[in-house]
Parts: structure tokens; C-alpha cells; sequence
């Protein structure tokens, strides 16, 4: 809140991740300036600036800074719709990572969209529990002090335990969390999830949510309790489709477009396909994405003309398959390549598989997602060492 209230964009680097990681990410976006707090202050690579918000002097120095409106001059600059307001880095086949560049337009007209279909009331209280790392805690962290609610922030790591969940949404009377299906799931395994009566909304993303999960759901929280469904990617501002899901419905769909944004089922020529028909999924509209920092030639290769609007006009080729019902209403199909979900993360095999063949034990590598257990999608390595490696050395380095 404080990078964007000061006309900066943000970028969130999780302290656990590997340092080649960390300096990759920082360098790639063209970070001007860490915060960062004593106990994680390592990782940050040297010579980068850092600004250690509880070192003495740091302190000290805030305490003396009086609360006020920035201005203009103070910022550096006036803020616009079209300034980055965050940096998020996806996972890239290549085996390098792709920080994508969202405005403060596409991130307002997501969450004022949000306000508009939820409603929440000054007071009433969101659980913000999604790492910083994925775009789900961007509405997460804003929305609530856009409109007066209450953030109640879960412990670093909480919303990997579901019972410390479902304790924390009925102690503090949250009444909207979100989870990934596969969560969802674990969660309403946990015998304490009926235990919270405050609950008002569950918002699901990331995922496909199968209609035996939603059908669970209303059979442990009643019909008292919404589900919807969202879909959306990173690029274009977290979701794009919304659908309040209903008891009895033979498919749950991800719904229809929020507000200012369009989005076409085309086929390989870029025209537009019947209703029935599978087609791949293009998104348009005020929450594109600016493009991936420093990567012009993939930019242009995901976000391309767009023969349906102005001049100008950009379309984002997401790679998901889908189709439009007899309601006008798009139902998710698949992958139209490699990429696979995970927890809600997006992962493309082919960087983990260039990160192993890079060892100097593995001769070739091979990853894919297995789901041996139903809910439970894992991914497996497969690899096939050097001709010198020592295989349990080997085991250990790629674990």
C-alpha cells in the first residue's frame, strides 16, 4: 500500500525463494529499491539499495515524519491509469520466468467491478491469507480498504493448514475468503469448517472447480453461503469471467465477462466459433496486462491486434480452451498447450525441465502433473542421469 500510495509499482519477492531466483527477479523488472525487515535482509543480493524498515534508524526516522497527503511533486510525478501498479512473475516454458506489468486502470476497473458485485460493507471482514506472489492477494490486500472493511491477515504459511483456516475465519467473523478448489477441498474436510456461521461468500479461482466439489460445498455450508466461481490470468488483472454458482447445475462454468472487458472463443484463424464449439480463449478490454517487463517479442506474441475493436486495440491469447453454452455462458475445457495448474499457481513444465537438464549429473529430464490421488495433482520428475552421476547424489540434488 505504501509503493503505491507513494506513485512507485510493487513486486513481491517471497524471502524462501532461491537467491539466484530473488537476484534473477529483481534484475529482470529493473528493481530500484528493496523493503525489507532484518530477519530476511539476506537474501537481498548486495548492491542492490535496500530500505530495512526496522533497523533502529529506519525507525526513527519514520517516527518523525508527519501523516499527510502526498502530492504531486512528492511522488515525483501525477499517477495515471496507465502506470504499473505491480509486477508478478509467471512461470516461462523456456525455463525463464516472465514478470508481467499490470496498470492501475486494469487493477481498479477489477476491484471497483468486485465492489460492485459483492457489495462488502464498511466493517465486514476479508481474510487476506494468498502469498504475495500470486495475484489473488492483490484484491485480497485492496479491497477491503477501499471500502472501509476490516483485512484480517493470516499467519505466514496458514493458508497451507485448514483447520488454522476455519479457526481464524470464525474467531475474527470473516465473511469472504478465498481458496483454489484443491484447498476448498481440504478445507471442507476439516470437521471445524461448519463451525463458520459469519461466513457470507467463498470466492474460487485458480482452478477448475468440479461440480462434485460445489455440490460438498453447499452440502457443508448450506445454502447460505455463495460460491462463485472466477477465471482469470495474471495478465489481465487477476479474473475476467465471473459465475454465482447454484445447486443442481450439470457443469460449473466460469461465466460471463466482468466489467469492461470482452472476451472471444476463436479458432486458428482468429474468427469466432459456435456456440458448442471448443475454441481457444482471447481476453480484451481495460485489465490487459501492459505486457511482460523486458520481453518485447513475447509480449507481441501474446497480446496481438485485435481484428474486433479500434485501432489499437490488443488481444491476450490466454491458451485455454473453452466453450460457449446454450445459456452464453463459457465453460473451461483445458490446456491448448503444456501448462498445468497446481494449487493455483501456473506452472510450465518446460521450466522445471530446463532447470534440471542443466545439472551436470541429468542427461535428459521430462516433468508432467500426475493425479494419482483424485485432488491431489503432483508434479513428477523424470530424469536419466549422466553416464559419471552418482544416482543417490543425483536423487538428493533434485529434490
Amino acid at each position: 500500500l505504501g509503493v503505491l500510495k507513494a506513485g512507485a509499482a510493487y513486486l513481491p519477492v517471497g524471502p524462501e525463494l532461491p537467491v539466484e531466483r530473488v537476484e534473477f527477479m529483481l534484475a529482470d523488472a529493473g528493481a530500484d529499491v528493496v523493503v525489507t525487515c532484518r530477519d530476511v535482509r539476506a537474501v537481498v543480493p548486495q548492491g542492490v539499495r535496500r530500505v530495512v524498515l526496522d533497523e533502529p534508524a529506519t525507525v526513527g526516522e519514520l517516527a518523525g515524519v508527519e501523516a499527510c497527503v502526498l502530492s504531486v511533486v512528492e511522488r515525483g510525478g501525477a499517477l495515471s491509469g496507465g502506470l504499473a501498479a505491480y509486477v508478478l512473475f509467471t512461470s516461462g516454458s523456456t525455463g525463464r520466468p516472465k514478470g508481467v506489468v499490470v496498470s492501475h486502470a486494469g487493477i481498479v476497473n477489477r476491484l471497483v467491478w468486485m465492489q460492485s458485485r459483492f457489495g462488502l460493507v464498511p466493517g465486514e471482514r476479508v481474510l487476506q491469507k494468498t502469498p504475495f506472489g500470486f495475484d489473488v492477494s492483490v484484491w485480497e490486500f485492496f479491497w477491503p480498504l477501499l471500502e472501509g472493511g476490516v483485512l484480517v491477515v493470516a499467519r505466514p504459511g496458514g493458508h497451507r493448514d485448514p483447520a488454522y483456516v476455519a479457526g481464524l475465519i470464525a474467531s475474527q467473523g470473516v465473511s469472504t475468503v478465498h481458496f483454489v478448489p484443491s484447498m476448498l477441498e481440504a478445507f471442507l474436510g476439516e470437521s471445524s469448517a461448519v463451525s463458520c456461521r459469519g461466513l457470507v461468500r467463498v470466492v474460487c479461482s485458480g482452478e477448475a472447480l468440479a461440480v462434485s466439489l460445489r455440490d460438498r460445498f453447499f452440502e457443508v455450508l448450506g445454502d447460505g453461503v455463495e460460491l462463485h466461481n472466477l477465471y482469470g490470468p495474471t495478465e489481465a488483472s487477476v479474473d475476467v469471467t465471473a459465475w454465482w454458482c447454484r445447486r443442481g447445475e450439470p457443469v460449473v462454468p466460469i461465466g460471463v465477462p466482468v466489467a469492461n472487458t470482452r472476451v472471444y472463443v476463436l479458432d486458428q484463424w482468429l474468427s469466432p466459433v459456435a456456440p458448442g464449439v471448443a475454441g481457444e480463449l482471447y481476453l480484451a478490454g481495460v485489465q490487459l496486462a501492459r505486457g511482460y517487463v523486458g520481453r518485447a517479442g513475447l509480449t507481441a506474441e501474446r497480446f496481438v491486434a485485435g481484428p474486433f475493436g479500434g485501432p489499437g486495440e490488443r488481444l491476450y491469447r490466454t491458451g485455454d480452451l473453452v466453450r460457449w453454452d446454450a445459456e452464453g455462458r463459457l465453460e473451461y475445457l483445458g490446456r491448448a498447450d503444456e501448462q498445468v495448474k497446481i494449487r493455483g499457481f501456473r506452472i510450465e513444465p518446460g521450466e522445471i525441465q530446463s532447470v534440471l537438464a542443466a545439472h551436470p549429473g541429468v542427461a535428459q529430464a521430462a516433468v508432467i502433473a500426475r493425479e494419482d490421488i483424485p485432488g491431489d495433482k503432483r508434479l513428477v520428475a523424470y530424469v536419466v542421469p549422466a553416464e559419471e552421476a552418482h544416482n543417490d547424489e543425483l536423487v538428493q540434488d533434485v529434490r
